[in-house]
């Protein structure tokens, strides 16, 4: 959610003389009793060995794929206006092409900086990509979206749209957390506290989105699994400055690229889908950008997909593409995983040093060949002939503390239903709303996925907070005026040392922004707000991301929802 601190005067103005929101950031106590983390039952599904799904069967696992196109057609919006200071947003009192003479300018709003970006083209198209996993009586959906978020209830309406004959246990949803399309969330509209979101785009995904889950359905058929992984880094063991930076202290990066290739039974060497993990924002084409694009998964699905030239600048040989859909899965991005410091080197063979498509698709290209080269080398491969499914989804309370967040809900910037608080009265300390978010967790034979609702600090992941996982920068740096207190970060196991605790387990990965989209999920001890104005205004130093997130008690009730999953045993 890079870019996002759109609370200024007016919504402080608004917090305090209208809602009485205000907050001095402290966990608050909880107006009913037994709110906040899992709720009870949880999981509240679980495959195999619950009466829906028993695990019983043929014995095959099958995988079905497909994808639809949820591109807006800019033609039902307006797209032309007089930037005159060149901003790239709409400022109040620049011309517009009023097209329909509503004297509004009724724009594609772009996710993912400031207020008020408009799309005026598209650069590449944006899907709903998805893959369905079947093993006996277990049947799965997954659907990931070309979006900077897709909250929970948002995916409830995915899942009400999905044709009950398609026997689907549970469908997952997620998205890319691409910064250039379409506001799906409601923070990015014309200016602060007015929403970006099109109801009807809203629902057009979510029939696009269900419609790419019955053609995976109908698409099913025997599979094997092939697996590699790969570290984006440098022939020196440092991640920058081609891939990925880290922006908030400490610096600790997980670069692996895990690449998941399904193979026909019926028709070897034939690619049914491929499923790519990755972690960093998808933000690379930068602020400045007014056409719609996927940003760097454009380039590396294509290229997957249909294979890449011969670069003759870079001395790199054309490849074949694998076929079949590809999904890509973003992973931990939390604390500013992305384009900090990276230099994608260009077609031409030299650095891309500015943000924009010319840097995302680079990246995208490169990514893309990475894991061609990666997935066709036999010597980083495995194959997995028998596989199995297992499944379990948890519904989580999460308190929301944020004091934009409850400006936000209360004036309709976003749609969410808060609950656990006495609406008669101010929110506050001892008054606090909650959300209903979601985790699940899903295992393909040897790889074992948690879904996260938000952007989840990789530390929390991977830990790394000895230094070990820096790629060439500094853990901390020394000019840092509130450095984190690494002394007091928490010890492991950490989220994928528990996924890999788990039975048949080899590959470990958390999807994030996947069944909801919360913000920001920092670390507890290094959870630090603004004395004066808590979330309106950042803390000194790299506490930007606590102003983006629910509150101060995410790690413990995000975070230990997911623990909790990972780690469940049935009776």
């Amino acid at each position: 959610m890079a870019g996002t601190r759109i609370c200024l005067g007016f919504a402080l103005i608004l917090s305090v003389s209208l809602f009485a929101c205000g907050d001095d950031g402290s966990s608050s106590g909880d107006p009913d009793a037994g709110l906040g983390g899992p709720r009870s039952p949880f999981p509240e599904q679980y495959c195999p060995g619950s009466d829906a799904c028993s695990g019983t069967g043929d014995g095959v696992f099958r995988v079905g794929a497909a994808r639809a196109k949820i591109t807006p057609n800019l033609a039902d919006y307006e797209s032309k206006w007089d930037d005159a200071n060149g901003n790239h947003e709409y400022d109040s009192g620049e011309t517009f092409t009023d097209t329909n003479g509503n004297n509004k300018f009724d724009a594609v709003w772009i996710a993912g900086f400031g207020n008020g970006r408009p799309a005026t083209g598209v650069h590449s198209d944006q899907w709903a990509r998805a893959i369905v996993f079947e093993y006996n009586d277990i049947r799965i959906g997954y659907v990931v979206i070309d979006a900077v978020g897709w909250f929970a209830n948002d995916a409830d309406e995915i899942r009400a749209r999905v044709d009950p004959s398609l026997q689907l246990d549970h469908v997952i949803v997620g998205s890319t957390h691409v910064h250039e399309a379409f506001d799906t969330i409601g923070l990015w509209g014309v200016m602060e506290l007015v929403t970006g979101v099109d109801p009807d785009y809203m629902s057009f995904v979510e029939d696009q989105a269900a419609q790419a889950l019955a053609d995976a359905t109908g698409k099913l058929k025997a599979v094997t699994l092939t697996v590699a992984q790969v570290d984006t880094v440098d022939e020196n063991g440092n991640s920058i400055p081609e891939w990925v930076g880290d922006g908030r202290d400490p610096v600790i990066i997980d670069p692996t690229m895990t690449i998941m290739q399904f193979l026909s039974v019926a028709n070897p060497g034939t690619t049914v889908a491929t499923v790519v993990h990755w972690a960093a924002h998808p933000e690379y084409s930068g602020s400045d950008n007014n056409e719609l694009t996927a940003d760097y998964p454009y380039l590396l699905r294509d290229v997957i997909e249909n294979g890449i030239a011969e670069n003759t600048a870079r001395g790199l040989p054309a490849m074949a593409g694998l076929g079949g859909e590809v999904l890509y899965v973003n992973g931990a991005v939390g604390g500013q995983i992305g384009p900090k410091h990276t230099q994608p080197i260009g077609l031409d063979g030299n650095p891309v040093t500015s943000d924009g498509v010319e840097k995302s698709d680079a990246l995208g290209r490169n990514l893309g060949r990475l894991a061609l080269e990666t997935i066709t080398d036999s010597t980083k491969t495995t194959d997995y002939t028998n596989l199995n499914l297992v499944f379990r989804t948890g519904i989580t309370d999460l308190a929301v503390e944020n004091t934009f967040y409850h400006v936000g809900a209360l004036v309709g910037v976003f749609d969410r239903e808060f609950f656990g608080y006495d609406d008669t009265q101010p929110i506050g300390p001892g008054n606090i709303p909650y959300i209903e978010s979601r985790v699940s967790y899903l295992q393909i034979g040897p790889v074992g996925i948690i879904t996260c609702p938000g952007e989840l600090h990789p530390e929390l992941s991977v830990g790394g907070y000895d230094g070990s996982r820096t790629y060439g920068d500094d853990l901390i740096d020394a000019n840092n005026p509130n450095p984190p207190a690494i002394e007091n970060a928490p010890g492991g196991p950490y989220l994928k040392d528990l996924l890999e605790m788990n039975d048949g387990v080899k590959y470990a990965l958390v999807f994030g922004l996947t069944e909801d989209f919360v913000g920001y999920i920092p670390p507890a001890y290094n959870y630090i707000l603004d004395a004066n104005s808590p979330y309106i205004e950042e803390a000194e130093g790299d506490h930007y991301e606590e102003t983006n997130s629910v509150g101060p008690q995410v790690e413990a009730q995000a975070v230990g929802a997911m623990r909790d999953l990972i780690t469940w045993k049935p009776n």
